[in-house]
């Protein structure tokens, strides 16, 4: 395991994301994500002594912890724009896939990133996700914007308790 200090610790990441939607077989690639984010939410509760003169903090308990997801997307497929609009795209007819927007109550199951980056440690991350109906989508930017599609998941917590896993790969690149 690398230890600090180490310029073989710097990361600029880069990865493959895709997901497995629960009941599904296979991981589908979600095309270029430019960002994604891990976000965790840790509410605590501090406890304060009044056995004196001023008010003391005495003990801090977690009593939650929940974590989010958001990531920018920016190839326009079905698939994509479906994860946004909580629809399931229709491809019944031949020279169109149509979604019906906000028909589902939401897309479950797992989300995959594989490190790809040159530079520092490659990180794997694997999590179950419930996308959310966040975030936007523009369908008309400037001449020189590529559009993006901006997703929410809420990280659910997995039968071991945790709130994703991790994997720190060897290091891209030894000077």
């Amino acid at each position: 395991m690398p230890v600090s200090p180490d310029v073989q610790n710097y990361h600029i990441g880069k990865g493959i994301v895709s997901f497995k939607e629960e009941g599904g077989s296979t991981f589908v690639d979600l095309g270029n994500a430019p960002s994604f984010v891990y976000e965790p939410t840790v509410e605590k509760l501090e406890h304060f002594s009044s056995r004196g003169g001023v008010k003391t903090k005495d003990f801090t308990a977690i009593a939650s912890v929940a974590a989010t997801i958001t990531l920018e997307l920016d190839e326009i497929t079905a698939l994509n724009l479906a994860f946004f609009a909580l629809g399931d795209p229709d491809d019944t007819v031949p020279t169109a896939v149509t979604i019906a927007g906000l028909t589902k109550t939401e897309f479950t199951g797992d989300i995959k990133v594989v490190g790809t980056n040159d530079i520092g440690q490659k990180v794997d991350f694997l999590a179950t996700v419930s996308f959310v109906p966040d975030g936007e989508f523009s369908f008309i930017t400037s001449e020189d914007d590529f559009s993006v599609i901006t997703l929410k998941a809420e990280v659910q917590k997995d039968e071991d308790g945790a709130f994703g896993v991790w994997t720190i790969n060897e290091p891209a690149v030894t000077p």
